[in-house]
């Protein structure tokens, strides 16, 4: 198994379509022109490749300023994202990840770094307590005024009328793609975990594509023990 980190720019012809047909065999509503605008948006594409099945999962991101009252910060927004079924146990993909938000922390000269995903399926939500010490929403905890403000400033910013502030639910009304329904793993939604039933909860229309806006500070204090060791296990290749 092979893990790169690559400038979007790099990505070449046979890659892209590689990146596509993972994304298609999981997604349901999808548009190849729709899928290349949104990977022309975005900076940096974390890739996992196997030698016998050629790039079996990736994740694209997008890393950018926002200012607002309180000053500038930088955002990595997370944009598609799958891993074919079968490799799903390996964990280079999340590793990369790790690796991707310690490089945006150098880089960005001491401003404060938030990431920003938006969640489709209770899968991609369970990342963040996989990963992070605190995140927002959560089951557990408020969310703190200047991280609502924070949330609701970047997702207005990104999606306008289709984010509902109230719920944080950016409703796309069935004009985008959405997990196919076998993603719906029911072991998984019927799992007696607190973080999957807060998802449910608050995104219902999960499976028509809404997605919950959550946000999480990026800094090595907020990275907690599991997420440390998967990114200490990882080697990733850098391509720009």
């Amino acid at each position: 198994m092979k893990v790169h980190i690559i400038k979007r720019e790099t990505l070449k012809p046979s890659e892209r379509d590689e990146m596509y047909a993972v994304f298609s065999r999981y997604y349901a509503n999808v548009d190849h022109s729709r899928f290349r605008k949104d990977l022309e948006s975005k900076d940096w594409i974390i890739l996992l490749s196997h030698q016998d099945s050629g790039i079996v999962g990736f994740s694209t991101q997008q890393i950018y300023r926002h200012s607002g009252p309180s000053g500038s910060v930088v955002v990595v927004y997370s944009g598609d994202t799958i891993i074919d079924r079968a490799y799903r146990h390996h964990t280079g993909l999340a590793g990369a990840f790790g690796h991707f938000l310690r490089w945006a922390i150098r880089e960005c000269s001491g401003l404060p770094v938030y990431w920003l995903l938006t969640s489709k399926g209770a899968r991609t939500y369970r990342f963040l307590p996989v990963f992070f010490n605190t995140f927002f929403p959560a089951f557990d905890r408020a969310i703190p005024v200047k991280f609502k403000v924070l949330i609701d400033a970047l997702a207005v910013e990104k999606f306008g009328a289709c984010y509902l502030a109230q719920t944080q639910v950016v409703c796309h009304g069935g004009q985008r793609d959405w997990l196919c329904e076998a993603e719906h793993d029911p072991a998984l939604l019927g799992r007696d975990d607190p973080h999957i039933r807060f998802f449910l909860e608050r995104n219902p229309g999960y499976a028509q594509g809404d997605e919950l806006v959550c946000l999480a500070e990026v800094s090595e204090n907020n990275l907690n023990g599991r997420a440390r060791r998967v990114i200490s296990r990882t080697e990733v290749v850098w391509r720009e």
